[in-house]
């Protein structure tokens, strides 16, 4: 859902280049390459490749967690947020730091802050 989501808001902004990256390698290979009959995510997929369709370049990545800390700060926010989307406008304040060390490719070990 968060894929979708993502999709959903960059098709609304009409953003014509995208990256997606998720630490869920199963997500993310599901997406390039279909999912198994057993699992019942047919739905999904479908509902983003409607949404990709609107964007001329879109490339998914796995990327490990301890590759993404502001996506890791972001999730732990969410949870003290009011249920429903959250879109922050400009990266709060307690992600700076991160946004700057994931530019630099820095990683960070899991359970290190």
């Amino acid at each position: 859902m968060g894929i979708i989501k993502g999709l959903q808001i960059a098709t609304a902004n009409e953003f014509h280049h995208g990256i997606i990256e998720s630490d869920f390698a199963m997500a993310i290979n599901f997406v390039k390459h279909g999912c198994p009959a057993q699992y019942l995510c047919t739905t999904l997929l479908e509902d983003i490749a409607i949404l990709v369709k609107r964007i001329f370049q879109v490339h998914w990545n796995h990327i490990l967690q301890e590759a993404n800390l502001v996506a890791d700060i972001l999730a732990k926010k969410g949870q003290d947020l009011s249920y429903g989307l959250h879109i922050f406008h400009a990266p709060p304040p307690d992600t700076i730091h991160a946004l700057s060390s994931d530019a630099m490719g820095i990683l960070r070990l899991r359970g290190c802050k």
